[in-house]
């Protein structure tokens, strides 16, 4: 299957074979996801703030969302803190948007349990959180996500990470990356989430990612094949019905939405891949991951957002 970011003319034939392959395969429904009712928003002070609250409101004007905005920080009530966290919602407010201010709780544990009972006390569908939390991303960059973001990504609750901060948050929401893994059984999900979250007019590029793992595991996962014998489409699943349905479900969502989509497989380093092909253009990544930590699907996300300077979404 060909890469369709650089698509050579040769190549554009074969790119429309595996397509009409794909509309032939097996039908797998993509999950019905419940409405987006309620987005806590959790702000730290630092600079990726208005990065957060961009993205929230983007994404509230969109669904009719209610965004609960709260400032998580450890120790007393901070009038300064306060005052900054009621002119952000009055900001809101004065968009059109139905923004609330949420009290903190359990102000003496750490930002992360904090966060973690606001989201299961608020029943939020969605949480958009800064990482690093609670320290400057100009400072650490790509060299941390710290400690806030490992332990709220062991919840299974949606969680939008942002990064670098942009000056139009908007347009992170327009391009999509979607890594596909046959190891992540989360990927009907992370396809569904990619459909909600993408802006009008957007482009969502599912990419799958054969690495030495993959290679290490063809005898188990294909049966007995000689991994050199296999082509790259084999080896990441693209030929099976389940992934083969999943891509043609997905086609059919962009076309009927006007939406671009495009397919391609890499080899090497997932992570690296999946960054390499998100610094082509502004980029959201969407992808599945495994809550549990010792999980290679939890590594490589963790991984991703590491090295990521565009926000991830973490299904």
């Amino acid at each position: 299957m060909t890469d369709s970011f650089k698509p050579k003319d040769s190549e554009i034939k074969a790119s429309m074979h595996d397509f009409e392959a794909a509309l032939a395969a097996n039908r797998a429904d993509l999950p019905v996801l419940p409405p987006l009712q309620k987005i806590l928003v959790v702000l730290d002070g630092f600079n990726q703030s208005a990065m957060v609250l961009g993205l929230a409101a983007e994404l509230a004007s969109r669904h009719g969302s209610t965004l609960l905005v709260g400032y998580v920080y450890v120790g007393p009530d901070d009038s300064e803190r306060e005052q900054f966290l009621t002119q952000q919602i009055e900001t809101l407010a004065q968009q059109g948007l139905n923004a609330t201010q949420v009290a903190r709780i359990h102000s003496s544990e750490p930002a992360y349990t904090q966060i973690l009972t606001l989201a299961e006390t608020l029943k939020a569908d969605l949480m958009i959180v800064p990482a690093p939390y609670a320290e400057d991303f100009a400072e650490l960059g790509s060299d941390s996500i710290g400690v806030t973001l490992d332990k709220l990504m062991t919840q299974a609750r949606p969680l939008l990470v942002v990064r670098e901060p942009r000056e139009v948050p908007a347009n992170s929401l327009k391009p999509v990356l979607l890594p596909l893994s046959m190891h992540v059984q989360e990927n009907p999900d992370a396809a569904a989430w990619a459909l909600r979250i993408i802006g009008p007019s957007g482009t969502i590029q599912m990419v799958a990612v054969v690495d030495d793992e993959v290679l290490d595991a063809a005898a188990d996962i294909l049966g007995e094949h000689e991994a050199a014998e296999l082509d790259l489409d084999h080896l990441a699943g693209l030929d099976r019905p389940v992934t083969a349905g999943l891509i043609a479900q997905m086609h059919r969502h962009c076309q009927q939405r006007s939406l671009g989509c495009g397919v391609s497989v890499r080899r090497g380093d997932l992570v690296a891949q999946v960054i390499q092909l998100a610094e082509e253009g502004q980029r959201l990544i969407v992808t599945g991951c495994d809550t549990n930590p010792a999980s290679r699907s939890f590594r490589n996300v963790q991984a991703t957002i590491r090295c990521a300077r565009d926000p991830v979404l973490v299904i």
